[in-house]
């Protein structure tokens, strides 16, 4: 057992806890298998549902006969489409001002990625329900699939959606988006160069350990749904599952066991959960539906996908003064989040540069393929694929030190807070620093001034948002509820999720330094939406800011009332005590005071000794909203409370035989202000970096022309594995703290991710001369561009742009122009042959 971290019992002042190592309080029932996730309920008399899903990704559907199922010994009830339409209300319309209703529990008329839901058996064993899914009798007529989101916006392509009218797009295109900062034009006339090429990213998985999934309880008696989910987010469920039923909200309850890890891949509410929902409410008993990996890599969200023709505009001395794109969005079949993708990716992902001309479009665009929407980066790692590869090709042809002009170019204002022209308010940062520092323990001098063949050296830098207003939601909130047990243990009430970020030991950490109360005597709910105050839940690496701050406020508060009820008996002022060692004590004399329990005794049995006018009981409740702003029409704005800054370094070496890409050395400078624990943090940008590896070197969702996709399982899909992970010793902080969030702290789930990709990219540039401009760069992929090049005999090329089977736009000349009516003005007024933007 993990012993608690010593506190003084002896005169001396107690240890404060925040900004140190304290062992994770979660890793206990983890190590030992205790802990408890959705796969591990079993409520008395549970029955289990399974789901048939098309195995097309483009169909009408002709006919679902669920007849034959319900014949079969066990089955106990059958659930399609039809007899639920006008029934259930769709859902999926979060975002403001482009309400779409497009998810529905079954497919009805028409299929529109595989593995959508047909059907659901619900049986007294799950293989009597996966034997009643193989005798539902299914008549799909296949329609032609689209998979390239450029390829559906042309006019003759496919239609995904049929029957919804899109307020801001038409056709394929779900939604648009721009942004249009100063004027890129005269930036791009005074540029002494203008880099332009065309990006592309993958599709990638969540991958997490635990698989989605729900157990659904209804009580007859009460009309109440229970429902336990492996989700991020218990209010967004409930909400939107009783709109879905229509049913009052307080008869949903939503209960959340331990999450393995969600990326941003749970932060919705999913048709299983609705299915298991509605089995359970007919049946009267509880409902399991689990679903498979398989069925988790079709169904599931996913990192979106683009394609990115940007531009980067910069002087002879190395300012970079404007920045160009147009964004293709793969948003897939469906999406609740994906449109807000683009608008807090491209917003967030203009740092570390305070660009003063910005000018952006974008389609999100419909394709038969996985739903996208949030996944660790939310958008970010994305733009850094490109903003941070222009960069380096700016550097290059002005004949430039990449790093020197990075230096030039990140934040570094004389005076804080500091407005960007994007909009951002950066409070604080260390983003300098943190490139600096990188780049020294890299060995960046020393090893470009000695290159060896086939290593090279690469650097990128972003910041990232620290919680975000999400364009769809009007708050940015957290709450938590303290209560002072009579024993002096204390209990921790929050809806927001903890699926890795280790809020059951950070938030202890807050309240133990407030109180003055041991670590082990703090324990932290699991998430109820019956016990905990309202909050958004857990994503955009909110949780020590946000939550935090709501904690640190809650206890305040119950601090205050804790003093007020001891100075009271001891007959001395609140301003005259301190609290340690599990007591109040007056200052100076910490083996002196009253001890908590005997407070939180007296606050609850014995009322009649409080101070005049006390309220009885101690239990506070805090709620902290970040103030930050709405995303104005020119798509400028604050829409983070604070910036966390990362600057990375990576060193790669590549095997011209093999193709085999190796890290060798990485170095990772953050910024994330006041550290609460050290050790969770390093835990974060750790885990940050492992999802960027994966997005650069192998994953990627694999689909043939139909729509199918081939890689749907971890035998298949390449996740990153720890033989593939170098050493991550070069793991360093220098925080800048937050001056807005009352504590000082910043994100550190997300902000290890977004430079991976780009770091490593540039780095394999510079040992190979190969510019990768698509992801992931595969050993495969790297021995084509290897042997091209050394078949041309060129000292640089472009993958896949200059291969021989490229059938995309090779030059600018080529390039498609946004669709939206203003989309005109993106022209390009250059001489071809003057400008070279190939590297």
């Amino acid at each position: 057992m993990t012993e608690a971290p010593p506190r003084s019992t002896t005169g001396t002042a107690p240890r404060r806890l925040v900004g140190t190592s304290v062992p994770r309080k979660e890793d206990l029932a983890l190590l030992t298998g205790t802990a408890r996730f959705i796969d591990d309920i079993a409520l008395p008399g549970m029955v289990h549902a399974k789901v048939l899903r098309s195995s097309l990704a483009h169909a009408r559907v002709r006919s679902v006969d669920t007849e034959p199922a319900r014949e079969l010994p066990g089955v106990l009830d059958v659930l399609a489409g039809a007899e639920l339409v006008g029934k259930v209300k769709p859902w999926g319309d979060l975002m403001q001002d482009l309400l779409v209703g497009d998810h529905f529990p079954f497919a009805t008329d028409k299929v529109l990625y595989e593995g959508q839901e047909l059907a659901a058996v619900v049986a007294e064993t799950a293989y009597q329900a996966l034997d009643g899914c193989e005798a539902v009798a299914v008549d799909l007529e296949p329609l032609p699939a689209v998979v390239d989101p450029e390829v559906a916006l042309r006019p003759d392509s496919p239609l995904v959606q049929e029957g919804i009218v899109y307020e801001f797009g038409d056709g394929n295109i779900f939604d648009r988006y721009k942004v249009r900062i100063g004027d890129f034009e005269a930036a791009e006339r005074e540029a002494a160069v203008v880099v332009r090429q065309r990006f592309a990213t993958n599709k990638q998985a969540g991958a997490a350990l635990d698989p989605h999934g729900c157990v659904a309880s209804y009580d007859s008696f009460t009309g109440v749904l229970t429902l336990y989910s492996s989700t991020q987010s218990i209010y967004m469920v409930r909400d939107v599952l009783a709109d879905v039923l229509q049913i009052p909200r307080t008869k949903v309850r939503v209960i959340v066991p331990e999450v393995g890890a969600g990326f941003g891949s749970k932060a919705q509410i999913f048709g299983h959960e609705v299915i298991a929902s509605l089995f359970s409410m007919r049946l009267g008993r509880p409902v399991k539906l689990v679903l498979g990996r398989g069925e988790i890599f079709r169904v599931g969200t996913t990192r979106n996908a683009q394609v990115r023709y940007a531009e980067l505009a910069m002087t002879a001395d190395g300012d970079i003064t404007g920045y160009r794109d147009y964004v293709v969005h793969n948003t897939g079949a469906m999406s609740v989040w994906g449109n807000q993708v683009v608008h807090i990716g491209t917003n967030v992902g203009m740092l570390p540069y305070p660009i003063p001309n910005i000018h952006v479009d974008s389609d999100i665009v419909h394709t038969t393929t996985a739903p996208g929407g949030p996944l660790r980066g939310f958008g970010i790692p994305q733009v850094i694929w490109a903003k941070e590869q222009l960069v380096d090709m700016a550097a290059r042809e002005l004949g430039l030190d990449p790093l020197a002009v990075r230096a030039r170019n990140v934040v570094d204002p004389e005076e804080f807070p500091f407005r960007t022209p994007m909009g951002h308010i950066i409070d604080s940062t260390s983003i300098k620093q943190c490139l600096l520092a990188s780049a020294d323990a890299i060995g960046w001098t020393a090893k470009r001034a000695a290159p060896v063949p086939y290593e090279g050296l690469g650097l990128a830098v972003s910041m990232k948002y620290t919680s975000c207003r999400h364009p769809s939601l009007d708050t940015d909130l957290s709450a938590v509820r303290l209560r002072l047990e009579t024993d002096g243990t204390v209990t921790i009430y929050s809806s927001d999720v903890s699926h890795g970020q280790s809020h059951a030991t950070m938030l202890s950490q807050i309240v133990a330094d407030g109180l003055g109360v041991g670590i082990e005597k703090i324990s932290l709910a699991p998430p109820d939406s019956m016990t905990a105050p309202f909050g958004l839940g857990t994503y955009a690496s909110r949780g020590a800011a946000v939550l935090g701050t709501a904690c640190r406020l809650a206890t305040e508060r119950l601090r205050d009332k804790v003093l007020a009820i001891a100075a009271h008996v001891l007959e001395v002022g609140p301003e005259d005590l301190d609290a340690g060692n599990d007591r109040v004590y007056v200052k100076g004399l910490p083996d002196s005071g009253i001890h908590l329990e005997i407070i939180a005794a007296t606050a609850a049995y014995r009322t009649h000794q409080l101070p005049p006018g006390f309220e009885p009981t101690l239990e506070t409740v805090a709620t902290y909203d970040t103030p930050t702003e709405r995303e104005a029409s020119n798509g400028s704005g604050n829409l983070s409370v604070t910036y966390s800054g990362a600057a990375h370094a990576a060193h790669v070496r590549v095997d011209p035989d093999t193709g085999q890409i190796t890290v060798v050395d990485y170095a990772m400078v953050h910024d994330t202000g006041t550290v609460i624990n050290p050790l969770i943090v390093e835990g974060q940008h750790q885990g940050g970096f492992l999802m960027g590896l994966g997005m650069a070197l192998s994953e990627d969702y694999v689909y043939d022309e139909d729509g199918h996709q081939l890689n749907a399982s971890f035998k298949d899909y390449l996740a990153v594995t720890a033989p593939d992970v170098p050493e991550l010793t070069k793991i360093y902080e220098i925080p800048a703290p937050s001056t807005t969030i009352p504590g000082g702290q910043k994100g550190a789930g997300e902000s290890g991710t977004g430079p991976v990709p780009a770091a490593i990219g540039n780095a394999v540039f510079n040992a190979t001369g190969v510019r990768f401009t698509i992801l992931p760069i595969t050993p495969q992929r790297m021995l084509i561009a290897l042997r091209e090049k050394e078949r041309r005999g060129v000292a640089t090329i472009r993958y896949p742009d200059d291969m021989p089977d490229f059938t995309g736009p090779r030059t600018p000349e080529e390039w498609p122009r946004p669709t939206a009516a203003d989309g005109g003005d993106f022209d390009f007024d250059f001489d071809w042959d003057a400008e070279e933007d190939t590297d």
